[in-house]
């Protein structure tokens, strides 16, 4: 024992005397009260712990190589950028799995609905203190948040399958920024793998989360509009989405009825999968160009969305007003379009798009001589009078003014201001140069298409213009009958089309002349023979219905009408409805409202048609009065 003792002794001063030359004169008392006081050997406890750390370093080795065996020959991963459209699929559709949402890390997200996801039910939602009127406060507080998996690594299992999800971000050096200094962007990737040698589980569960996302797509139209100008160079399509509304029927558009079969029909045949072909054997670019021209309220935008939405289009939609939009970004967005898709242009006519020869011949009129503006002036003044043009009116450089030299630089200013973004050349080559997109649909708004230069306009470009009016009688009784017609009746008639055009599909092997036949008479049939129908099966019955309702609404009083204003109207059956309809189109001038200004008259009362067949009389003289004194007060609304 003592011989076991001392050894431990002379092993503890030996390492007491290395310590100091090691670097590690803190640690001897350690090692003296082991060695002394405990009868442990420092030198086999340091053998014991560098055999630990050498098995730990070693075992790192060994996992490192494993793994990097695995991921390499056994495992398959997929990245999936955030300027991706199916990263929004992704997240939206983990944001829904229990094992993600009970996840330990997990990020916190606002959710808000939009005016078409909202399904509250109407008793449920508050009121003021009156008990009359809804009230909305506290809205926010019942919304639910969304939960997503943070930053980090997370594993979840669908369909029997173990995946593993790697959400990581990073910051890139940005040296193109808009401003022109050196900036840092965050740039966030996410990778799925899963122990498989082919990626073919990631491609079902990113397939299934894109289906999940668009599984009404169906019923919606997709509006997008271009990212931030800064931002435009980081997406990938730089294309983003603004608004998800329902789909418009085309029963909603107040247009003649030939019109719509026109464009529908056209339209039709254009999408059709064998058209492609055709256009490239005869050397055609496949391009389609629409002009919607007329009065503001007469429905153009609306009849875009119904388009988009009868043939399942998304609408992307161009400003040329921006002023970051440049030639170069404008081409770049129309080649990032998808195959089918509808480019609108809306109020293509105060966009400002002149020939440049136009400037070209003001500045030669300005920058000639004084004795020859004296020898030319009455030449000038008659081919200035034969272009529609103000003669030259400035003054002499001797008899130029302080006054004259500032309206001088402000027309310059104008003129440098108005040159700049997209120019009219610009935007031909955008739209139908040598590298402009194929396929899709183009349709310019206007209210005044003699502004818009003919070069804009010409075939090839415009390939069907559309005239839009003011309202007739039998448009204003198609739009009483659409405001006052059950809902219950609105969802039988979209069922029936989404029947009729699941027919029409399994239908598609036609040629595009009989699939657009076929499509133009449906339509048809669809939008005459609802009130054809109406109006023959009303004629026996509304002689006895109607002339109680007639005695009853010309014997109200004053108090009987605010009383039927405050409380809704039942509802009218279809043979009064008709009848009413007539007798609301009746009051209304043929030609000169627009379909926009007896709407707006009807959703004040949207749940009173007998009150607004018997104030569309007054509304309608105040509103003739308005015209024609030019003013923009309503009288009656």
């Amino acid at each position: 024992m003592p011989s076991s003792s001392s050894a431990t002794t002379d092993s503890t001063r030996m390492l007491e005397g290395l310590l100091p030359m090691l670097g590690l004169r803190g640690f001897a008392p350690l090692y003296s009260f082991v060695g002394n006081w405990l009868g442990i050997d420092p030198g086999m406890m340091l053998t014991v712990l560098g055999i630990l750390w050498a098995a730990q370093k070693i075992g790192q080795q060994l996992y490192s190589l494993c793994r990097l065996i695995i991921t390499s020959y056994l495992m398959s991963s997929i990245h999936v950028a955030s300027t991706d459209d199916i990263y929004l699929h992704l997240m939206k559709w983990l944001a829904t799995q229990p094992r993600m949402t009970n996840s330990r890390s997990l990020t916190v997200e606002t959710s808000s609905k939009t005016a078409w996801e909202d399904d509250e039910d109407a008793s449920k939602v508050a009121r003021d203190r009156s008990g009359k009127y809804l009230n909305f406060s506290n809205q926010e507080a019942r919304a639910p948040p969304s939960f997503v998996p943070a930053m980090g690594r997370h594993t979840f299992w669908w369909q029997g399958q173990l995946f593993t999800l790697h959400r990581k971000q990073e910051s890139v050096f940005d040296d193109g920024a808009a401003s022109g200094a050196t900036t840092f962007r965050d740039k966030e990737d996410l990778v799925i793998s899963c122990l498989w040698r082919s990626p073919e589980p990631i491609k079902k569960l990113l397939q299934h989360a894109k289906d999940q996302y668009y599984k009404d797509h169906q019923a919606r139209t997709l509006v997008k509009r271009p990212y931030p100008h800064t931002m435009r160079r980081f997406a990938r399509n730089a294309w983003q989405i603004v608004a998800n509304r329902p789909v418009r029927d085309m029963r909603t558009v107040v247009l003649d009825s030939r019109q719509k079969v026109q464009i529908l029909a056209d339209l039709n045949e254009y999408l059709h999968p064998s058209t492609p072909r055709w256009y490239a054997n005869r050397g055609i670019p496949l391009r389609r160009g629409y002009l919607f021209h007329g009065p503001p309220g007469t429905g153009k935008t609306s009849l875009s969305f119904a388009l988009a939405g009868v043939f399942g289009l998304d609408i992307h939609v161009i400003s040329l007003l921006e002023p970051t939009l440049t030639e170069e970004d404008l081409s770049s967005l129309l080649g990032s379009l998808p195959r089918r898709c509808i480019v609108l242009l809306e109020d293509i006519d105060t966009a400002g798009l002149k020939r440049p020869e136009n400037d070209l011949e003001r500045n030669k009129q300005a920058s000639r001589r004084p004795d020859d503006a004296e020898d030319k002036d009455g030449r000038e003044n008659k081919d200035s009078n034969k272009e529609g043009a103000a003669p030259d009116t400035s003054p002499a450089p001797s008899d130029w003014k302080v006054s004259d030299l500032a309206r001088a630089l402000k027309t310059d200013a104008a003129a440098d201001d108005k040159k700049q973004g997209i120019s009219l050349s610009g935007l031909l080559n955008a739209i139908d140069g040598v590298a402009s997109h194929e396929g899709r649909v183009l349709i310019m708004t206007t209210n005044a298409p003699e502004a818009l230069d003919e070069a804009l306009i010409r075939p090839g470009r415009v390939d069907l213009q559309v005239a839009f009016g003011n309202a007739t009688t039998k448009q204003a009784e198609e739009l009483f009958l659409r405001m006052y017609e059950s809902d219950e009746k609105v969802a039988a008639l979209l069922k029936e089309a989404g029947s009729q055009e699941s027919k029409s599909n399994g239908a598609a092997s036609k040629p595009p002349a009989a699939a657009a036949a076929a499509a133009a008479a449906a339509a048809a049939t669809k939008m005459n023979g609802h009130a054809e129908k109406l109006s023959a099966s009303s004629k026996l019955a509304l002689s006895n219905g109607l002339g109680d309702l007639k005695d009853k609404t010309a014997a109200d009083d004053a108090d009987e009408r605010e009383e039927e204003e405050e409380e809704v109207e039942p509802l009218l059956d279809d043979h009064q409805l008709v009848q009413v309809a007539k007798e609301f189109a009746a009051k209304i001038p043929d030609g000169q409202f627009s379909p926009a200004e007896i709407q707006g008259f009807l959703l004040k009362r949207k749940k009173h048609p007998l009150r607004a067949v018997r104030e569309a009389g007054n509304w309608v003289e105040a509103l003739v009065r308005q015209k024609e004194s030019h003013s923009k007060v309503l009288e009656v609304q």
